[in-house]
């Protein structure tokens, strides 16, 4: 066959296609240029639309207004620096006393705080704050060093929500949550009547009968300890549901120990004794400068010390304790406290064959000591005064090497452990009240107690300063009890006419804290 005349193989390759691909091919044209502006604002849209939808289904961000949750969040603060003994702590803005007075939790010594410019009104700082190296006031004082940083304001903690995680599943006992709070200001737009209301279903103003009624809510922060349908006590600083204590899991337990005592800082001015040696004060030394104690039992049997002053509810963050001020509007420290932890670096120096290394919490009726052997000395004994509970093989503390050991009582639970792992585990049943005393000390042995924390729990009373006999509070179905962490000053469960909050109210859980960077943490 002979081919077609001209270029046949070209023509048929540019040869238009037909049909409705063809039309729509051809008026498609050549693609249209991208420009680096049209791509950023590309990007930008998805990028604020995604916020948009994590915002409102997912995660959100939220404030903190006030220090009921304290010192777990902080609402607008001062770190303040105490001048006896060095310590930092934060209290509550709002939490001041009339004459501006601090009471440092750990030497317990109160000062003026920020008494003359209360609040660091009037005061110009060198900015941002935080570099302060003085500040001046309006009338020519100048104030410097920790004197001016104590009334520097510092941010309320902010923090992130997961708003998505119970539509999964329901809240669970001692999470923290935001919520609405259950009550709810209404204003009526014809009569002006104002008041505050539970439930916006069929709503009317009780005055004039209208229903143009404006209503405004509030978002709470607080710890559900509460489960629907329980009957919720609190006695003795810890909440029973349905007649049982309900213990808190160990990583809640370890964020919510407060300070009461840390004998690294050494107090300049020597208050109320910290601590009581008994009949052994002859074979203990302390060590002014450092706060490190040593003690020789050798022939002196159980030389045990004892912290001398009472542990009570107080926050710091709530400025004064009620034993200095008690006419203090929200003043902390009303009760004693027997839940507390003992944690200790101790180095054995010297050890007979039956030396021991000594920790002991004597609480709700019960006195546990806890030996655990030192030297050539094998083994941890756990006793209940003079019954022994459990015993168990572990090595003996090596002379000359520091070792953490720590004795806890919380929640009718006791735990003891050493360079962080657990020896004991002891869940028990207490009586409220009894005598209470945290005490170290050595047998046989001749041990430097290097540092020495003490901490207490949560301490959860019931409102009205001596209503620790209320009978309890129910829980509706479908609703849940929740308190805050700074007990004192908490408007929360304990104190509305309905003490649950309804499940449709939660916003989310609570999981991190952004800022500030340095408080950064989980939930």
């Amino acid at each position: 066959m002979q081919a077609p005349d001209g270029d046949g193989e070209e023509a048929a390759m540019t040869r238009q296609p037909q049909g409705a691909a063809g039309r729509q091919a051809f008026r498609s044209g050549p693609p249209v240029e991208r420009t680096p502006w049209r791509d950023n604002l590309e990007y930008i849209a998805a990028l604020l639309l995604i916020v948009l939808v994590l915002r409102q289904l997912v995660v959100e961000a939220f404030r903190i207004q006030h220090g009921s949750m304290a010192p777990t969040l902080v609402g607008v603060h001062k770190e303040m620096r105490c001048p006896n003994c060095g310590w930092t702590l934060s209290v509550g803005r709002d939490k001041e006393s009339v004459e501006g007075e601090v009471e440092c939790p750990n030497c317990r010594h109160v000062w003026p705080g920020a008494s003359v410019y209360e609040r660091g009104e009037n005061l110009a700082f060198r900015r941002p704050a935080w570099l302060w190296n003085t500040a001046h006031a309006a009338d020519g004082t100048v104030l410097s060093g920790t004197d001016a940083a104590n009334r520097i304001p510092r941010g309320a903690a902010r923090i992130f929500v997961n708003k998505f995680v119970y539509n999964l599943r329901a809240p669970r006992r001692w999470e923290v949550v935001v919520f609405l709070y259950p009550a709810y200001e209404a204003r009526c737009a014809d009569c002006d009547w104002t008041g505050s209301v539970t439930s916006l279903e069929g709503l009317l103003c009780p005055y004039c009968g209208s229903d143009r009624l404006h209503v405004s809510t509030k978002n709470f922060i607080k710890r559900v300890v509460g489960l629907p349908g329980e009957r919720i006590e609190l006695r003795d600083g810890d909440v029973h549901a349905d007649g049982r204590i309900v213990r808190k899991p160990p990583q809640v337990q370890a964020s919510l120990w407060m300070p009461v005592f840390d004998s690294r800082f050494v107090p300049r001015e020597a208050g109320q004794p910290v601590w009581d040696l008994g009949g052994a004060a002859d074979a203990w030394r302390l060590d002014e400068e450092s706060g490190r104690l040593t003690v020789d039992a050798r022939g002196h049997g159980d030389a045990l010390a004892a912290y001398a002053r009472r542990v009570k509810d107080h926050y710091a963050y709530d400025g004064v304790s009620y034993d200095a001020a008690p006419s203090a509007l929200g003043a902390a420290g009303r009760y004693e406290v027997g839940d507390v932890r003992i944690r200790a670096r101790v180095r054995v120096l010297e050890a007979d064959a039956d030396a021991a290394v000594l920790l002991a919490i004597e609480d709700a009726g019960r006195s546990f000591l806890l030996s655990l052997g030192a030297g050539t000395q094998p083994g941890a004994v756990l006793r209940d005064g003079e019954e022994v509970l459990s015993t168990r093989e572990y090595q003996p503390l090596a002379a000359g090497r520091s070792t953490w050991v720590v004795l806890e009582n919380y929640d009718d639970r006791l735990v003891a452990c050493v360079d962080g792992r657990e020896v004991f585990r002891l869940d028990y049943r207490g009586e409220p009240g009894g005598r209470r005393a945290v005490r170290f000390g050595a047998r046989g042995a001749q041990v430097a107690w290097e540092r020495v924390i003490i901490e207490r729990d949560v301490y959860y009373c019931n409102m009205g300063g001596d209503a620790e006999g209320r009978d309890g509070y129910e829980v509706g179905d479908g609703e849940y009890f929740v308190l805050g962490d700074n007990s004192p000053a908490s408007s929360d469960s304990r104190m509305w006419p309905r003490p649950g909050v309804p499940a449709a109210n939660i916003i989310g859980r609570a999981f991190f804290v952004f800022w500030p960077i340095h408080g950064m943490k989980w939930l």
